[in-house]
């Protein structure tokens, strides 16, 4: 397997893809595609991947990606919500060709381009233009249009958090073999210990060769990409149950509750009895 190129269908006959999703869960795995995507959640959490980044998702999240960037969004499979979502796809010729160079949208521009890392939006501005989004459901095509240039022009005024930092994927078949064999591995056997050698005879290479190809391409050693991820999983876990702090901990991969905490604070910037007090109050 390797990250799936995802082509977007579309009527000839339409500038740009837009689409409501709604099912038990995101299913898509982690994959690419030529066109921007901008995506709003509507409902479900869980984990999302982009390039190098791994976060947890929320409903209310809204972010945008460049061309050929690989992401995927992994539902929390422990809660009963569905998996809902708004995404818009256009290409770069979705208003006729050369059409990003024109003065009107030379800040819609710096914001595209900037999007090839991946953008997440805060809160606010994310919920005004998710439910714009989802009214565009029940448009007019014509007004669809309209809508998306508005949308597009709103949120280039806005500031936006870069998500894959340092890191552009190279999506050539060889590396996207070895990347999602890689992440899919890790999102199995993430509780359990894992060892650089293990990585290393899945994508037949030593474990000092596959150390630095995992660096060169994540720019991240895989430990840190290792404990991110666990982080990531413990943040679902604080904030949809109500279990103790040291099963999460056990439950995510950790085994000592005093290097838990410490990760978890590198990547949160808090407690993990602070994180769930934001949730449960």
């Amino acid at each position: 397997m390797k990250a799936v190129f995802e082509p977007i269908s579309s009527s000839l006959n339409n500038s740009f893809h837009y689409r409501v999703f709604e099912k038990l869960e995101f299913e898509t795995p982690w994959h690419y595609h030529p066109e921007w995507e901008l995506t709003y959640i509507i409902e479900s959490t869980g984990v999302r991947s982009v390039g190098n980044s791994i976060q947890t998702y929320q409903p209310g999240e809204l972010v945008l990606l460049g061309p050929n960037l690989p992401h995927c969004w992994k539902t929390n499979k422990t809660t009963q919500q569905l998996a809902k979502s708004t995404v818009i796809q256009f290409t770069n010729d979705f208003l006729g060709n050369g059409w990003i160079e024109k003065d009107e949208f030379s800040l819609i521009k710096k914001m595209l381009n900037q999007s090839n890392y991946g953008l997440v939006f805060n809160k606010r501005i994310s919920v005004s233009i998710g439910e714009r989004m989802v009214l565009m459901k029940k448009m007019l095509p014509i007004h669809r249009l309209i809508e998306t240039i508005k949308i597009l022009h709103d949120l280039s005024l806005e500031q936006s958090q870069i998500l894959s930092l340092g890191a552009r994927f190279d999506v050539n078949t060889v590396v996207s073999d070895r990347i999602k064999k890689i992440i899919d591995f890790v999102g199995n056997n993430y509780q359990s210990k894992i060892e650089s050698s293990q990585l290393g005879d899945l994508v037949f290479m030593t474990p000092v060769s596959f150390s630095k190809f995992f660096k060169k391409t994540f720019k991240k050693t895989f430990t840190s990409y290792l404990n991110e991820y666990r982080v990531s999983k413990a943040c679902e876990l604080l904030k949809e149950s109500e279990i103790s702090i040291e099963q999460i901990a056990f439950e995510t991969g950790y085994s000592n509750l005093s290097f838990f905490h410490r990760q978890f604070k590198l990547f949160t910037k808090l407690t993990p009895a602070q994180y769930r007090a934001m949730f449960f109050k």
